[in-house]
């Protein structure tokens, strides 16, 4: 059941916009205007709860198609054991810095007055390493590891304060680059919370 999940997760986004291509295509056709966003993504690493910070602006395009760039930070502190070959580690533990860039891509396929419905896609690279003590008490950091990531959900937004969404989601994420050498498990599911700010609404109505 969990591989049913899990492969329906990572297949929807394709499923949605290859059903509904035209209207993304459609959309391309408009003029964009500037959106950015500011979102949660809570999740695990093994066994450990992780929170990601995530900070994006993009262009929309008739609030159908979203596209963009973002920056996302491990927001949490999540505490890893850690053993060096080269170096004696305080309580055999290390805490996890990690790092990324994104693009991403959101299709919006049900709007009405108040809400709308979305699927989101993002795929990140970045860097990630531990953060140690030695035994003398000096804090050292392990070599950077590349990492990257796929990470498709679904979400749901509610504007009802104007130029500002709200919204809440589900996801996965799947680690592409980076779990080998890390050594943990990153791939599992993500809940999302986001904050939206129209910028493109707001320049339209002071221009008018």
């Amino acid at each position: 059941m969990k591989y049913f999940v899990t492969a329906a997760i990572l297949l929807a986004p394709l499923f949605s916009m290859s059903q509904l291509f035209d209207e993304m295509l459609q959309s391309f056709n408009t003029k964009p205007i500037l959106t950015a966003k500011i979102s949660t993504r809570n999740s695990f690493i093994t066994n450990s709860f992780m929170r990601m910070r995530d900070l994006g602006v993009g262009l929309n395009f008739d609030n159908v198609t979203k596209v963009g760039l973002g920056y996302n930070w491990l927001a949490t502190d999540v505490i890893r054991p850690l053993e060096l070959t080269d170096q004696e580690v305080q309580n055999n533990e290390g805490e996890l810095k990690m790092r990324y860039l994104t693009a991403f891509i959101e299709y919006t396929f049900l709007k009405k007055k108040r809400y709308n419905f979305s699927i989101p896609v993002q795929v990140g690279i970045g860097r990630a390493f531990f953060r140690y003590q030695t035994i003398s008490g000096n804090n050292q950091n392990t070599k950077p590891v590349t990492v990257a990531f796929y990470e498709p959900a679904f979400t749901a937004e509610y504007t009802g304060i104007k130029y500002i969404g709200i919204g809440l989601g589900a996801g996965y994420r799947l680690m592409l680059l980076g779990s080998q050498k890390l050594d943990d498990n990153y791939n599992a599911p993500v809940y999302l919370f986001k904050f939206k700010v129209y910028f493109g609404d707001i320049i339209n109505d002071v221009h008018n």
